[in-house]
């Protein structure tokens, strides 16, 4: 089936990536390149971070001054980080706003995908009764039509799922089920959520664990996030009440890899968290 194109926020960390190791290479600090050209060190920053894309004009530069002869791959990777995506409403993505639309390229695209939730299932996972709930839960109250549209476009991502050339990975904590407990007087929903959690582990793509109460405390219990994998680069979505921060610096890519590793030994495994889905969805 193979995965989607790599978004455009990927090749413009690949290229600030290879430009950086060009640099260090051709023994030059950020400064002595700015000094060269007259510009900021910043500007270089920026591109080596992925903060800019670096345009043809200054690669050429740049590739010139690291005395770089196979150019071809480079071009191709900067060009592709400066690529308009389609504007087409019918477009998954253009359905989002802000951050969102980078996440649902992401999701579509990464080789792998880690996920921790502590508060709430992941949207990939939830069941429309879930979904419901929460919209409604938003204050001040959505119209019960931006609810329904937000549980179609929450739908569309989940097919995601359906790639098996990709990996997915769930950490959820037992609050994020217990939180469905007594919706609307009774255990439905939580019953249901139970019984799609334990459907997803028998994917052959899907990894679901639950972390217990009794399992006790464990580092960045409170963080909800996203670690998506490609070939060269991982990037990290911080999930907030109200969007979500994009990261992809090492420093805080070492600190939720950290967290995902603790995390993921800390859960149940995968068997072990089958019986515990298997108790929450008896009536």
């Amino acid at each position: 089936m193979g995965r989607g194109p790599l978004p455009p926020l990927v090749h413009k960390i690949m290229c600030g990536q290879r430009l950086e190791a060009l640099r260090e290479r051709a023994l030059l600090s950020q400064l002595e390149v700015a000094k060269r050209f007259e510009w900021s060190q910043s500007k270089v920053a920026n591109i080596e971070t992925a903060v800019s894309a670096v345009s043809r004009r200054d690669l050429e530069l740049l590739l010139e001054l690291y005395e770089v002869a196979e150019r071809d791959e480079l071009f191709e990777m900067a060009a592709a980080a400066r690529k308009q995506l389609p504007r087409w409403k019918g477009v998954l993505r253009n359905r989002f706003e802000g951050t969102m639309r980078q996440v649902v390229d992401m999701e579509f695209s990464a080789e792998t995908t880690w996920r921790h939730n502590s508060m709430v299932v992941p949207g990939l996972l939830q069941t429309e009764d879930c979904m419901r709930y929460l919209f409604r839960a938003y204050r001040p109250s959505w119209p019960a039509d931006e609810v329904e549209s937000g549980v179609e476009r929450r739908l569309g991502r989940q097919a995601a799922l359906d790639n098996t050339d990709q990996r997915f990975w769930f950490v959820i904590h037992e609050a994020a089920l217990r939180s469905l407990e007594n919706v609307g007087g009774g255990d439905s929903v939580l019953r249901e959520q139970a019984r799609v959690l334990m459907a997803a582990i028998d994917r052959p793509n899907v990894e679901v664990r639950v972390s217990p109460f009794r399992n006790g405390y464990y580092p960045g219990q409170e963080e909800t996030y996203t670690i998506f994998g490609f070939d060269t680069v991982h990037v990290t979505y911080v999930e907030k009440y109200d969007g979500g921060d994009i990261l992809h610096d090492e420093k805080n890519l070492t600190r939720f890899t950290t967290f995902w590793e603790q995390q993921r030994v800390h859960a149940l495994g995968p068997e072990q968290t089958r019986p515990f889905l298997w108790e929450l969805s008896r009536p």
